[in-house]
C-alpha cells in the first residue's frame, strides 16, 4: 500500500462488507438450488435421507437470510456515504432496476419463509411445495442477474454510458458471461458448504446412523459440488473471452501485466479446489466393496493434476509488469529458453483442461465403484471429513480473492473509460495485502457461519430431542 493511505480505510471497509454480502448471496442462492433439487429427489425416489438433507439444509439458509441483508445493507451505506458521485450516478442511471430489484428481493424474502414454515403444513402436497421452491430460485437468480448487470456495466460499459438506455447499460458486453460464471459457482459452492455442514456433524454425531447419514450427504454435497466445479473453467472461459472482445487491454492487464501474479494466485486455488475433490474420492472409494481396485487409477489421476497444476504455476517471466525493468541479466527474470512454452496461455490452457478431464474421469471412475460395489456409509477415513472442511475453506477464499481482482481490472477507474477513481485509494494493492484481506474475509465469514450451524444444527437437534 502507498505510505500515505491508512491501514483501515474507506476502500478497505468497502471491500469487507461487499464481499461478506456477496459470499452469504452466494450461499442463500446456491444451497436453496440444491435443496430444491434434493426435495425433489426424495419425492421421486422415496429416499427419506434426500427430505432430512433438504430440509436441515434449509435451517441454516433461513438463518443465513438476515445477515445477507444486514451486509447489503452496510455496503449501501459505505457507497453512499464515501463514494457520492459514483453512487449518485449508478443510482440514477439504474433507478428503475434498482426499483425492479427491491420488488424481487421483498417478493424472494416472503417465499423463502413462505418455502421453510409451510415445510411440514404441506408434507402431503410436496408438488405445491416444491413449485414454491422452484420459484423461489427464479426470483433469487433473476435478483442475482440484475446485480451483475451493474456489475459488469462498471467494467465494460457501452458507448456513452450517459446517454445508453438503461436495457443498453444493463445488458452490456460481459453481462452473459458473468452471469453463467456466477450461477455455476453459486450451484459448486452451495454443494462445498453443505459438505462442510455434513462433516462438521459426521465428526461430532456419537450415534452410527446419524454418522452415516451425514456421510451420505458430505458425498451429496461434494457430488454436487464438483459437478459444477467441472463446468466453472468453461464458464470462467466464456467471460474472460467477451471481457478480451470488449477492450485487449483489460485482458492483458488480468494475464500479462500487473494482475497476472493474481490470476496465477487464483489458478493454483481453483486447482487446490479439484485435488482437494479427487483426494476426497479416493479417500472415500476405500469404503465401496471391491472399491480398492479402482485406488490406483485414482492415485494416477493425482499425479495428473499435480502435473497440471506445475504447468499452470510456470511463469512467462518473473517481471511485476510488462512495464518493468530487470535490475540484472534478462535471463536471471525468465525461464530457460527451452521451456518457455510453458509459459504461455496455450500450455495453461491445456493444463487446465487436462486437470478438469481427469476429476470427470475420477468422478464417472467412483459413481461406477458405487454401482458394481456395496456401499459401507460411515466407515469413512476421518481425513475424508477434513478434506470436506478443506475445500470450502479454498472455496470462500478464492471467492474473496477473484473479487477485487474483477475489480482492479477496471484500473483507475469506477466505470472504465468513463469515470474515474479521485480517492487516493484508486491503485492495485499488492498481491501479499489482498490475500491478506481475503483470509481475513474468509475467517470472518466462517466465524459468522459457525455460529448459523450452532444455531441451526446444534440447538435445533437439542430442541427436537428434549
Amino acid at each position: 500500500m502507498p505510505p500515505d493511505v491508512p491501514l483501515i480505510n474507506d476502500r478497505l471497509v468497502l471491500w469487507v462488507v461487499a464481499e461478506l454480502h456477496l459470499l452469504f448471496a452466494a450461499f442463500v442462492l446456491g444451497a436453496p438450488i440444491f435443496i430444491v433439487i434434493c426435495e425433489y429427489l426424495g419425492l421421486k425416489t422415496r429416499d427419506e435421507r434426500y427430505e432430512r438433507l433438504a430440509k436441515e439444509t434449509m435451517k441454516i439458509v433461513a438463518i443465513a437470510y438476515s445477515l445477507t441483508a444486514l451486509f447489503g445493507g452496510a455496503m449501501t451505506f459505505v457507497l453512499v456515504g464515501k463514494y457520492q458521485e459514483f453512487s449518485n450516478f449508478i443510482f440514477q442511471r439504474f433507478y428503475p432496476i434498482f426499483g425492479l430489484y427491491a420488488l424481487l428481493l421483498l417478493a424472494e424474502s416472503g417465499l423463502m419463509y413462505v418455502y421453510w414454515y409451510t415445510w411440514d403444513a404441506l408434507a402431503g402436497r410436496k408438488r405445491w411445495h416444491i413449485s414454491i421452491g422452484v420459484l423461489l430460485n427464479v426470483l433469487g437468480t433473476l435478483v442475482m442477474f440484475l446485480m451483475n448487470g451493474v456489475g459488469s456495466f462498471m467494467l465494460t460499459p457501452p458507448d456513452s454510458p450517459a446517454t445508453a438506455t438503461v436495457w443498453q447499460s444493463l445488458n452490456n458486453a460481459t453481462w452473459t458471461g458473468l452471469n453463467l460464471h456466477r450461477f455455476v459457482a453459486n450451484i459448486s459452492f452451495g454443494g462445498f458448504m453443505v459438505a462442510l455442514f455434513a462433516a462438521l456433524m459426521f465428526l461430532t454425531s456419537k450415534k452410527e446412523d446419524d454418522r452415516a447419514f451425514y456421510d451420505w450427504m458430505g458425498y451429496i454435497g461434494n457430488f454436487i459440488g464438483v459437478a459444477a466445479l467441472v463446468v466453472l473453467p468453461v464458464a470462467g472461459y466464456i467471460y474472460t473471452k467477451e471481457i478480451f472482445a470488449y477492450d485487449a487491454t483489460i485482458s492483458t492487464l488480468l494475464m500479462a501485466d500487473k494482475l497476472a501474479w493474481f490470476f496465477v494466485m487464483q489458478g493454483i486455488l481453483v486447482g487446490f479446489l479439484f485435488l482437494g475433490a479427487v483426494y476426497y474420492m479416493w479417500l472415500s472409494i476405500q469404503r465401496i466393496e471391491g472399491g480398492a481396485r479402482f485406488r490406483t487409477y485414482i492415485r494416477g489421476a493425482i499425479w495428473a493434476c499435480l502435473v497440471g497444476l506445475a504447468v499452470w504455476l510456470v511463469p512467462q517471466s518473473f517481471l511485476p509488469s510488462l512495464t518493468a525493468e530487470p535490475s540484472g541479466p534478462i535471463s536471471e527474470v525468465t525461464i530457460p529458453e527451452k521451456t518457455i512454452f510453458l509459459g504461455l496461455m496455450p500450455a495453461k490452457g491445456l493444463a487446465v483442461s487436462a486437470i478438469v478431464v481427469v476429476t470427470a474421469f475420477v468422478y464417472f471412475l467412483y459413481r461406477q465403484a458405487i454401482a458394481t460395489g456395496k456401499m459401507a456409509w460411515g466407515r469413512i477415513d476421518v481425513k475424508a471429513q477434513l478434506v470436506l472442511t478443506f475445500l470450502p475453506a479454498v472455496a470462500v477464499f478464492t471467492m474473496a480473492f477473484m473479487g477485487p481482482i474483477r475489480e482492479m481490472a477496471r484500473g483507475q477507474w469506477h466505470i472504465f473509460q468513463f469515470m474515474p477513481d479521485k480517492t487516493p485509494y484508486s491503485f492495485i494493492t499488492p498481491l501479499g495485502y489482498t490475500a491478506i484481506v481475503a483470509g481475513a474475509i474468509t475467517i470472518i465469514f466462517f466465524l459468522l457461519m459457525g455460529a448459523i450451524f450452532w444455531l441451526g444444527f446444534k440447538v435445533g437437534h437439542q430442541k427436537e430431542t428434549t
